[in-house]
């Protein structure tokens, strides 16, 4: 394939990687910018990465950046939504495994930590950086907080657990699992999260319980 420099043709026409060519679709392009933002975001946080930063890891150009994403910013917003979405709607679909609150919590814990050992640096994006994007995500975006609050209430309905305010259970459910991961990230747990999910599962289920 011959050399090209600083080229950048879309619709599975040619791409520039630096000094050396590669057939990439439109789609192809995109994902790489969105995995390349991940790991700088991580890396950088959002306000310390820069297009450039992003495009570098990515290897394509500035200008096959801005084909896909007006911004920075903006790519850093629709990737919390889409995978904060995302994460809410599996969540949802794990809770419904279970028939007993503390299968429930079982199932959703286990989806979390699971997701974590995946694809780490997803993870950690998602939940380090959603102070900055939850007030801008739109009420009709799935919310993982909405659907651990919805377990909730519906245990509380028929009697498992007692009458309690279900937006601070749902929020103290919510702290412990993010505090895990926090820890994990700081690298205090050497495991995998899997092999913690039985234990922190029972700490939320303790939690509404008492």
């Amino acid at each position: 394939m011959t050399q090209i420099r600083n080229s950048v043709k879309m619709n599975n026409r040619s791409v520039s990687i630096w000094s050396k060519s590669v057939r990439l679709t439109g789609e192809d392009t995109k994902q790489r910018l969105e995995e390349a933002a991940i790991r700088v975001f991580v890396q950088k946080s959002v306000a310390g990465a820069s297009v450039r930063d992003i495009a570098r890891e990515a290897r394509v150009s500035l200008g096959a950046m801005y084909h896909h994403y007006k911004s920075k910013e903006d790519l850093a917003s629709g990737l919390f939504v889409q995978n904060w979405g995302e994460m809410a709607t599996e969540l949802r679909v794990r809770a419904k495994l279970g028939n007993s609150l503390g299968d429930k919590i079982r199932e959703m814990v286990r989806y979390v930590f699971e997701s974590f050992d995946k694809n780490w640096e997803l993870v950690t994006y998602v939940y380090l950086t959603r102070h900055e994007h939850l007030r801008r995500v739109r009420s009709d975006i799935p919310n993982p907080h909405v659907v651990v609050r919805m377990v909730i209430v519906d245990a509380i309905a028929r009697g498992d657990i007692p009458r309690q305010d279900p937006d601070l259970a749902a929020a103290m459910v919510m702290g412990v699992i993010v505090q895990v991961i926090d820890v994990k990230i700081l690298g205090r747990i050497k495991s995998k999260l899997t092999n913690c999910a039985e234990t922190v599962a029972e700490a939320c289920e303790r939690i509404l319980t008492r």
